[in-house]
């Protein structure tokens, strides 16, 4: 079994996202958006990185600033695709509600990138989480379903836990909230929920 620790540095401070894609490791800004690919090679008990690529992303994405609003960036890894999860929000206010939700794959075959948008996933599912992103076959897991995106709580706001539907983008609360009240803590000593999945 092999771990990863990301060591903080100014290219990679603040909130970010990554994934292991066809031998690289991808690094996203979750705010900005800024997309990097680093190259890895085995050094003795260690890993190297022999090479770095800003993948220049920024001018495929829409501008908040045109929405009147803010936007948030997430990369998972799906069906041998590399997607990327844009969540649009209303305003600039603590408290933001997410007003939809896209989805597109990453084309690394063409200079600039591309992107495809994905409008389905089948009987997959993807979590969507502040430190990470998993997609799967539904069936693996009771009390899931299949074509469902599931979030929870965002930097922009804490309280904001939902499952959005690809098939026709509505959006509705999970059936349970992991309120003070629930989980017998002071509200705030709560942090950010995160999935935990089982090992592969």
């Amino acid at each position: 079994m092999r771990s990863w620790h990301v060591c903080r540095d100014a290219l990679i401070a603040g909130h970010i996202d990554i994934a292991f894609y066809q031998g690289k490791l991808y690094m996203l800004w979750r705010f900005t958006p800024g997309l990097f690919a680093f190259e890895l090679r085995e050094d003795g008990p260690g890993v190297t990185v022999s090479r770095v690529e800003d993948c220049l992303i920024e001018t495929l994405l829409p501008n908040p600033l045109e929405h009147n609003g803010a936007l948030s960036y997430n990369i998972v890894v799906w069906r041998g695709k590399l997607l990327l999860i844009l969540r649009y929000y209303h305003g600039y206010q603590a408290r933001h509600n997410v007003a939809k939700v896209e989805v597109f794959a990453l084309d690394f075959s063409t200079k600039p990138y591309g992107l495809t948008k994905i409008h389905g996933f089948g009987s997959d599912c993807i979590f969507v989480g502040s430190s990470g992103c998993k997609s799967f076959p539904a069936g693996l897991h009771d009390g899931v379903e299949g074509d469902l995106m599931y979030f929870v709580p965002d930097h922009y706001n804490p309280q904001d836990a939902f499952v959005y539907t690809m098939s026709d983008g509505r959006m509705r609360p999970f059936a349970v909230e992991s309120s003070p009240g629930n989980i017998g803590t002071p509200e705030h000593y709560l942090g950010f929920p995160v999935w935990l999945f089982p090992s592969e």
